[in-house]
């Protein structure tokens, strides 16, 4: 007899989707603001997958949600996967869409206090501490980082 878990019993393993919008050289980053989790810190929109929808889906919802962007499903490309310990651990989706033309910033107030493109060179700080790992699957010299 197989005995399944009640919901108490499970553990939680979240999975986040982020999206870095980039055009050319820079970087869309909120400065993220009444969330309780890394406020103050600038980061690429993103949010938890919720039930029901692809990780490529929730790309697409974060950027709507976030930051006022419509994208297409198809331009979100994955660029890889970033376990974290933290909070209980869980797992960080990372996609990328690079636009034609800078759009203007706006921001979602229950989300963030600010909204702004910056140079890949010439970041704000602080920066979320997973940001360069970020990149890193981004420029595709890796797939996969385990952060403590």
């Amino acid at each position: 007899m197989i005995r399944v878990m009640p919901e108490s019993e499970r553990q939680r393993f979240p999975i986040v989707v982020h999206l870095l919008l980039t055009c050319r050289q820079d970087v869309l980053l909120l400065r993220r603001a009444g969330t309780g989790l890394a406020d103050g810190f600038w980061a690429p929109p993103g949010g938890h997958l919720e039930a029901g929808e692809t990780p490529r889906e929730a790309a697409v919802r974060e950027a709507r949600e976030e930051l006022g962007i419509e994208l297409s499903a198809t331009v979100a490309v994955a660029c890889g996967a970033m376990h974290f310990r933290a909070h209980g651990g869980g797992l960080n989706l990372l996609f990328a869409t690079e636009l034609a033309e800078h759009t203007a910033p706006r921001y979602d107030p229950a989300d963030a206090d600010a909204a702004a493109w910056w140079p890949r060179s010439a970041l704000p700080a602080p920066l979320v501490p997973w940001l360069d790992d970020a990149f890193g699957l981004l420029d595709g010299s890796r797939w996969y980082v385990e952060r403590p």
